[in-house]
């Protein structure tokens, strides 16, 4: 073989190694994550009273079945109902990306705790009147505060 086809075929075959890295890097999903962000890394009132909240991907796929636009929306609000796990999705954070309440909007859903506040306490509520609590508060999905936010 002469020098420039095994030239093409390296180069050919780097770039398939390439893209195959790209396309896999877009599919990884963490079985459990912390719902941190640096928005709260940069808050000047100390050290948190609670410990970051773990999420489970997992179990909320397998075993509560749902699917990924139950969580995660598009720029209005409507559930991504095509996504699927290894989809590429932004960050809550990058969207809802105030991290302190303004005193005239108290209820903001672009600040990051409103956001996901609303989003898994109304679906834990949901979740527990399914399973028969008519207000939604007790059942096997959390909704106190100390359920899923351990004390540091």
């Amino acid at each position: 073989m002469n020098k420039r086809l095994v030239t093409l075929l390296l180069a050919a075959g780097i770039a398939v190694i390439f893209a195959a890295g790209g396309l896999q890097a877009g599919t990884s999903v963490e079985d459990t994550l912390k719902m941190e962000t640096d928005g709260y890394k940069k808050r000047k009132k100390g050290a948190p009273k609670f410990k970051l909240v773990e999420f489970t991907h997992k179990k909320h796929i397998e075993e509560y079945k749902l699917n990924c636009g139950e969580c995660h929306h598009d720029k209005d609000g409507k559930p991504l109902a095509d996504l699927k796990m290894g989809d590429e999705v932004k960050k809550c954070g990058e969207c809802h990306n105030k991290f302190k309440k303004d005193k005239k909007n108290k209820k903001d859903i672009m600040v990051h705790e409103n956001a996901m506040h609303g989003n898994c306490v109304e679906c834990h509520k949901e979740a527990n009147i399914k399973a028969g609590d008519p207000k939604g508060r007790k059942g096997p999905a959390p909704t106190s505060c100390g359920k899923c936010h351990e004390k540091a």
